[in-house]
């Protein structure tokens, strides 16, 4: 069996996504104890309040019939839509750019060079940073500004970032 090209999925349901008035956040595919899930994360647009069941359910509607009508994805799956919750995946700078000043949690790639672009210079003997928690303050072409709470300003750059979320005090 062929390996799922998840980039070419997200092509292909982004614009159905959209013209129903949502966001595409993320798609996954997994097997699990109960088979093949595919999984939908979803959001509204900025101002429009939270996802609903309602969405979840209007949303995937459009996008069965879709993966039916270009059988994209092998042999028998379950297909799960859902909101991204409090700590939503950030992975384009539109998402800092829409959440600037938010808090974020950030991890970079371990191959991330720490001594250039903005990034705090290693102590000997100390491990790379490569976590980061602050404020989003400015996003400018692929690089996102951020408040660190530990070291202060970073300029981090998105092809170095290996996971980046919402991540809210309460």
């Amino acid at each position: 069996m062929k390996p799922i090209d998840l980039k070419a999925l997200e092509d292909l349901l982004r614009p159905a996504v959209d013209a129903q008035g949502y966001e595409l956040v993320s798609v996954a595919w997994g097997r699990e104890q109960v088979g093949n899930v595919f999984r939908l994360t979803i959001d509204r647009l900025p101002g429009q309040g939270y996802v609903s069941h309602e969405d979840c359910v209007r949303v995937s509607r459009e996008v069965s019939t879709l993966l039916d009508v270009h059988d994209v994805l092998p042999g028998l799956y379950s297909l799960e839509v859902s909101s991204p919750g409090i700590d939503r995946p950030l992975k384009r700078g539109a998402d800092f750019a829409r959440f600037v000043g938010e808090r974020a949690k950030v991890r970079l790639r371990p191959s991330a060079p720490q001594t250039e672009k903005g990034l705090p210079a290693p102590k000997p003997g100390v491990a790379p940073q490569r976590n980061f928690v602050g404020k989003i303050e400015a996003v400018k072409d692929e690089v996102v500004r951020l408040a660190d709470e530990s070291s202060g300003p970073v300029e981090l750059h998105l092809t170095e970032i290996e996971k980046a979320n919402l991540s809210p005090l309460f």
